[in-house]
C-alpha cells in the first residue's frame, strides 16, 4: 500500500503546473540538472541571419507608382545620390548576383547580352525614360554605368571571399563543391574559372598591393560622397570631413586631417563658380578617371555603354525634337536651369555675353573613363 501510495505522489507531481518554480504562473518548469527542456527550446524563435537585402521598399513603391525616378548628382559626378540610388545599387547588385558570371575583369568586359537583360530588368523599376529624355542623357547615363562598374566589382569581391572561405586556388575541388545561395551553380563555377585566369590573379595581386598603401577608411560606408552630401544636404568640404570622422567627429587618420585642411585652404582662395573640382585637385592631386575627394569623373563613352545607351532592346517612343520631347524639356529641371542662362546671357540690350559659348552650352563629357583599376580583387 505504501508503495502505491509513492507512485501516486510521484505521478500527480509530474504533471502539476510548476511554472516559475512551483507558483502555478503557467510557465514549464526547469529540469533536474538546471537545463531548459526540449519543449521551451522549441519555442524561442530561431535567430534570423540576415541575407541579401530584398529591396522590399523599391517593390512597394514601384507596385503603387510605377518605376521609379532616379536624382543625380548633376554637379561633378553625374551619378544617382540619395535613397533612391540605394535602391538602384541594390537591385542591380541582386539580379548581378542571381544571373550574370562573375568571371570578367570588369563591366565593361561583361557580355553585352548580359547588360542588356540588366537593362531591361532595371527599367522596370526604374524610370529610365526620364534619363533618356535629360538635356544631360549622356552624362547621367556616364553614372548610371559608374556605379553598375561598382555594383559588378562589389559582388565579384564577395564570391571572390566566398571562394577563398571555401577552399580557394588550394581545394578547388571543394571550392567547386560548395554552391552560393541565389546564385545559379553554372555561374558559380564560371566564376571560379575568371579566378584561375593568370590576367585576373595578375591584377589581383597588383590591386592588394594598392590596398595596402591605402593610407586611411572612407567612413562614408556604401554611399558616394555625392550621396552623402545630398543624403545630409551638405556641400563638398564638410563632406570630406563627415567621411573621413568618426560618430564622435575624431579623425581617422592624421593624413585625412591634413587633407582637409589642405581643402578648406584650396577653396578658401578660390573665387570660381559652381562645384570646387579645381582647388580640390590642387589640394589631392589628379587621378585618371577620378576627382578625389568627390567620385568619377562623368564618363559617355559609348562602346562600354550598358544597353547601347540604355535603349538597344526597346526603341525610344519619342522622335528626337517631336511635339512631346519638346514639351517634357520644359519639365526639366537641368534644361530650365540652361535655358535660364542663356536668356540672360541675351539680355534685352546688352548683345551677347563674353562668358557664354554656345559650341560649350552642352559639352560637359570627359574623355577620361572612370578608373575602375581597384575595382576588383
Amino acid at each position: 500500500m505504501f508503495s502505491i501510495l509513492l507512485i501516486f505522489t510521484y505521478l500527480m507531481a509530474d504533471v502539476a503546473p510548476w511554472g516559475h518554480g512551483g507558483d502555478g504562473a503557467g510557465d514549464p518548469p526547469i529540469p533536474p540538472g538546471g537545463f531548459r527542456g526540449t519543449h521551451e527550446t522549441d519555442a524561442v524563435p530561431p535567430k534570423r541571419v540576415r541575407g541579401k537585402a530584398k529591396n522590399e521598399k523599391l517593390r512597394r513603391l514601384v507596385k503603387a507608382g510605377g518605376p521609379v525616378s532616379l536624382t543625380f548628382d548633376r554637379q561633378v559626378t553625374y551619378t544617382p545620390v540619395g535613397k533612391t540610388r540605394d535602391m538602384f545599387s541594390r537591385e542591380a547588385g541582386l539580379y548581378m548576383w542571381r544571373s550574370i558570371p562573375l568571371n570578367k575583369i570588369g563591366w565593361d568586359n561583361v557580355e553585352q547580352h548580359y547588360k542588356d537583360a540588366l537593362m531591361n530588368h532595371l527599367r522596370e523599376n526604374f524610370n529610365f525614360d526620364e534619363v533618356e529624355r535629360d538635356i544631360e542623357a549622356k552624362n547621367l547615363t556616364g553614372g548610371i554605368r559608374a556605379v553598375l562598374m561598382k555594383r559588378y566589382s562589389d559582388r565579384k569581391y564577395e564570391a571572390k571571399k566566398l571562394f577563398k572561405s571555401k577552399g580557394g586556388y588550394n581545394d578547388l575541388e571543394s571550392a567547386r563543391a560548395f554552391h552560393p545561395k541565389d546564385m545559379p551553380y553554372d555561374n558559380w563555377l564560371r566564376t571560379i574559372e575568371g579566378f584561375r585566369e593568370a590576367k585576373y590573379i595578375k591584377r589581383s595581386e597588383a590591386n592588394t598591393l594598392v590596398r595596402e598603401k591605402q593610407q586611411f577608411p572612407y567612413r562614408g560606408g556604401t554611399s558616394s560622397y555625392g550621396s552623402t552630401a545630398y543624403k545630409n544636404d551638405m556641400d563638398w568640404v564638410p563632406t570630406y570631413a563627415k567621411t573621413h570622422t568618426d560618430n564622435q567627429g575624431n579623425w581617422v587618420d592624421p593624413v585625412a586631417e591634413q587633407n582637409y585642411r589642405n581643402i578648406q585652404q584650396a577653396t578658401s582662395q578660390w573665387s570660381g563658380e559652381g562645384p570646387p573640382i579645381a582647388p580640390y585637385q590642387e589640394a589631392l592631386g589628379e587621378r585618371r578617371g577620378w576627382y578625389r575627394g568627390m567620385g568619377p569623373k562623368p564618363s559617355s563613352n559609348p562602346s562600354s555603354h550598358s544597353s547601347s545607351n540604355m535603349s538597344s532592346s526597346q526603341a525610344r517612343t519619342q522622335e528626337p525634337f517631336s511635339e512631346d520631347f519638346v514639351n517634357s524639356l520644359f519639365h526639366t529641371p537641368s534644361f530650365l536651369n540652361q535655358l535660364n542662362n542663356y536668356l540672360a546671357s541675351q539680355g534685352k540690350g546688352k548683345g551677347k555675353s563674353k562668358d557664354y559659348d554656345s559650341d560649350n552650352l552642352f559639352d560637359n563629357e570627359s574623355d577620361d573613363e572612370p578608373n575602375d583599376n581597384d575595382d576588383d580583387e
